[in-house]
Order: C-alpha cells, then structure tokens, then sequence
C-alpha cells in the first residue's frame, strides 16, 4: 500500500502477516511506531522491520498516512528556529505570558498544616530503555548516549521536578551495574551529582540544576509491575532479574518489596480486574489513572478507553502549522481527557482491596523522547522531555526532607495529581476531621469508629503567576463516594456512612485562550472542561468484629 502525501513526503507501507515494513524517513518511521504502538526489534529506523502485538495493523495502515501529514510534513516544512513568541505580555491587567518552565513549588505554593509541596515524575524512562532516545540509547561505544540523557535531565530541572521516578524497561536495566561509581550503573549519573546516603548503600542520585534547585533521581521498572525508588537490584544474575522484572505475581511483588520498592501499576488500561484484584491483596500498591502513551495511541483509545482513536491528530495542525502561533506546549489539550476505564478500575481496587490502605494513583508521563525528533515552531521536539514532564506532575505533600520522605509519601497517597499544563493550582486542601476532631489525610485508611465525620474540600485557583489571559477560567469539583459522584462543590460535607472519598477538580481553560492561536473556531472547540486535579482517597471501612 503506497501513499503521496502533501509538502513532497511519500511512503510506502507494506503488510506481511504479523509484521509490517515501512520505509520512511527516520523520524516518520518513529512517529508512526510510536503512535501505533509498534515495538521495535531492528534498527536503525530507515528500512526498518516493526512488529505489532495487536492484530488491527491492517485497518490502521490509512491511518499512518494521516499521522505523517499532519505531524510529519506540516511539521518539517515550518521554519524550525525558535521564532514562535506568546500573545499575551505581561501587564497590569493580570494577564502573564507562556512561560517554557517551571520555578520550585516552594517558591509559588503554600502547602497547608506546615506541609510543603515537591514535584515528582512516576513512569519516566532514560536511556537504560530500549526504546528510548529514538531508539538508539547508546552510543557507538556501547555507553548511555550523553546528548539524550542531557535532554532528560535539563527537562526535569526546567520543568522544576524535584523527584524522578525512573521506569526503565527490563531488557537493559537488569544488566545496569549497582555500585558507587557515578559515572555508570542503574542511576546513571553524571560527575556533578551525589549518590546517597552513602556510597556503599546508594539509594538516591542528587544533582543540582544551573538555578541552583535540586533534583533526586530514583531507579525503577517498568513491565507487569511499576516498582519505583529501587533501593538494590532484585536477586540473581543479569538474565535472572530481567526475568523477574518481567513478573508481576506475588513472588515478584515480595521481590520488589524487599528491594525497597514501591511497587505501582502503569497502564491501567485494558488491564483484567480479577487479575488487579488480586495483584493489589499481593502487595500492588498503586495504579495510573491517566497515562500519557495511551492517552495518544489510536489502537489503546480506542479499544480500551473508548475514545475516538484519530480525532487528536486531525486538529494537530493548528499546532504545526509553519504560521501558527498556538503555544506548541498546549497540544496535549487535544488529548487531555479523563480515562474513565482506569478511573473506574481505581475504584473497583479500593472497594475490594485490603482495609488497612487505599490504592493510590499517578498519572504516568510515559516520555522517552523517542516520538518525533523533527521540531514544531518553537524549535524543540514535540516529546521533548521538558515539554512532556512540564505537562503534569504528582504534588507531594512533604513533610520532611530526609531521603525516604518522598517514598514513604508516594507509597502512603499523600500527594496530587496536577495537570499543570492547564496551570499551577494553589489552595488545594482535601482532608477528613473524625468524631474525635483528629484530622486525617488523603491516603488514609480508617474504620467507621472515626463517625460521624466532616470531609473539608478546599477547590483550588490559579496562581497569579500561572500563564493567562483576561477571562477567568472555570473550575468545578466533584467528591467521589465509591466512584460515584456524591458532592459537586467545595465545602465541609457530614459522613456518617463507611466508603472511599476522592475528589477531582475539572477546568474550562478560558485564561488560555490567547496561547491557542487566530483559528476562534478551533479556540471554542478546546473550550471544555479537562481534569486538572486528582486528589487520593480516604478510605473508612466498617468496623471488623
């Protein structure tokens, strides 16, 4: 099957039973491998052979000619130089301007009760994966490829993470050396960072960014199971733990465990309930409840999150167009939806699971700068890691600053989710107050003794720093009881019967209006509401006898 496109491109795509041949340029044939959910097995990418683990490439195949039109050569034939500036200045009318990256949480957010916020990335890939840094994470000398994993550390430090949870894919990682040479190994670090606590016990890899703000890097694996913050490899040789990472049943669970791990689910998606069931009574501690990966894949949206597959990359082209002046950042709007199956697994997983905890969630950002390398307007990649871990985060609600605070955080669901494409939230509070007066936070797990109790939801603004127009934008709550909505608004609500309690706030993103470019027909369409914060559960079971 051939295809002519626009702008001079052309490919020509054959189909041979499970496996498919494409030769395109090398950074179409990625795009395309990317988008469709194909794994690479040979390289380099030009003449390259992909195989496909679903059996819908057939119907796909048109598809990919409308993936690489409207990313591809709309894209390539703009002028790639940074030349692309915002709409709105800043004035004394309150607008403020795009800004490419983010300060510190501390120094544009309060945390409430004497807590304090700290950004952290779950599901980030390095070149300890295969697939990552286009493909080719190593260089011809066989070492982590330095320009690639440059990109991913100037992007946590521009996008102001303070904690990187990498989820590096088995295959490389379980032959990655543990050891206090910083120069190598599972952190893969450069000679500017820190391993601690110590060399003999490294656990945490810190590095200080050019404005002088920290960034702790943890080790983990991404397969059956996510398990974050490794403290050690698990047990056996190189061929042995591959195998292992490979796993996800309790062995495999209690092996994750033992290596300090928190162990978290990516790609709720598609998952089988039973099989998650069990898993959680096994030690799975957390799951996504958005992931970026499915959130653009045609075949996962619309096979296992019911969405339409292909509608994202017909209204792409008010973001690559040579002319436009929408913020190229803002393009995950066309994708940011709620991914209500995964919602709804979270829920059925804290209605089922253990009394004596809640399943938290993440939101996966999935980057492994491996998609696109061609730019957009702004002269950067469209998965760039500074612009993919810009666009949301996890907020931990710190109170500590010792090397297992943020672990121990993520593990007990004391944090948000926040989709700070949309903006920076601030205010955002969300606790329980027992019979007793004693306050609880989110990720707790209490019995019904604490009842009657008041639940206090604090809806949260936008910061004045955040980037926006003149227009307000529209922010909406809704309190979850057992995954049904049971509140619409912020306040203090009487509980007098066990459940789990979780909130999301949504947003009409009327600030953003002036980043969207001249099209006011497209402007209105992306005018609807998007989630923009998650918060954990708190979760009362009744009482035992």
């Amino acid at each position: 099957m051939a295809y002519r496109l626009g702008g001079g491109c052309s490919i020509h795509l054959s189909y041979e039973g499970w496996r498919s041949h494409a030769v395109v340029p090398p950074s179409l044939c990625r795009l395309a491998a990317w988008v469709h959910g194909f794994a690479v097995v040979h390289l380099p990418c030009d003449d390259r052979t992909m195989r496909r683990d679903r059996a819908t490439l057939p119907a796909m195949l048109p598809i990919f000619a409308l993936v690489l039109t409207v990313l591809g050569c709309t894209a390539a034939s703009g002028d790639s130089a940074s030349t692309w500036v915002g709409t709105a200045d800043t004035a004394d009318d309150g607008t403020r301007p795009w800004r490419r990256s983010l300060p510190s949480l501390s120094s544009e957010v309060t945390a409430p009760r004497g807590f304090h916020f700290e950004r952290a990335i779950v599901h980030l890939h390095s070149t300890w994966s295969h697939d990552a840094c286009d493909g080719e994470p190593f260089d011809d000398s066989g070492a982590p490829r330095r320009d690639c994993l440059d990109d991913l550390r100037r992007g946590l430090c521009e996008s102001g993470i303070d904690h990187a949870f990498l989820t590096d894919h088995p295959s490389y990682f379980s032959s990655a050396t543990w050891d206090d040479d910083p120069t190598a190994g599972a952190f893969l670090p450069d000679d500017g960072g820190t391993l601690l606590p110590s060399a003999t016990d490294p656990r945490v890899y810190r590095y200080t960014c050019d404005d002088g703000r920290v960034v702790n890097w943890y080790p983990g694996v991404e397969d059956e199971i996510m398990p974050v913050g490794l403290n050690q490899h698990v047990p056996g040789d190189a061929a042995e733990r591959d195998t292992l990472y490979n796993q996800g049943d309790a062995a495999a669970l209690t092996a994750f465990a033992d290596a300090g791990a928190v162990s978290m689910l990516a790609h709720t998606e598609g998952r089988d309930i039973e099989t998650l069931k069990t898993q959680v009574d096994e030690g799975l501690q957390g799951v996504e409840v958005f992931n970026l990966h499915a959130a653009f894949d045609p075949t996962i949206r619309s096979e296992d999150l019911g969405l339409d597959p292909t509608s994202w990359l017909i209204d792409m082209a008010m973001f690559t167009a040579a002319d436009t002046t929408a913020q190229p950042d803002l393009f995950v709007l066309l994708v940011l939806l709620a991914q209500t199956p995964s919602e709804t697994a979270w829920d059925t997983l804290n209605a089922t699971g253990p009394d004596d905890r809640v399943v938290v969630a993440t939101a996966g950002t999935d980057a492994h700068q491996n998609v696109f390398p061609s730019p957009m307007v702004d002269g950067e990649r469209p998965d760039s890691y500074r612009r993919m871990l810009r666009w949301f985060s996890q907020y931990l609600w710190m109170d500590g600053d010792d090397l297992d605070t943020a672990k121990r955080t993520l593990a007990a669901g004391r944090f948000h989710i926040a989709f700070e494409a949309l903006g920076t939230p601030q205010d955002f509070d969300f606790h329980l107050l027992g019979a007793d007066g004693t306050l609880y936070e989110m990720g707790s797990a209490l019995t019904d003794a604490v009842l009657p109790a008041t639940l206090e939801l604090t809806c949260p603004t936008l910061t004045a720093a955040s980037p926006q127009g003149t227009e307000a934008p529209e922010i909406s709550a809704t309190v979850y009881r057992d995954g049904e909505p049971w509140q619409t608004d912020c306040g203090s609500f009487a509980i007098t019967e066990p459940g789990t309690y979780r909130v999301r706030i949504d947003m009409i993103p009327w600030h953003l209006a002036p980043f969207l470019g001249d099209d006011a027909d497209m402007v209105t369409k992306l005018m609807h509401s998007y989630p923009w914060v998650y918060g954990n559960p708190i979760r009362i079971r009744s009482t035992i006898p």
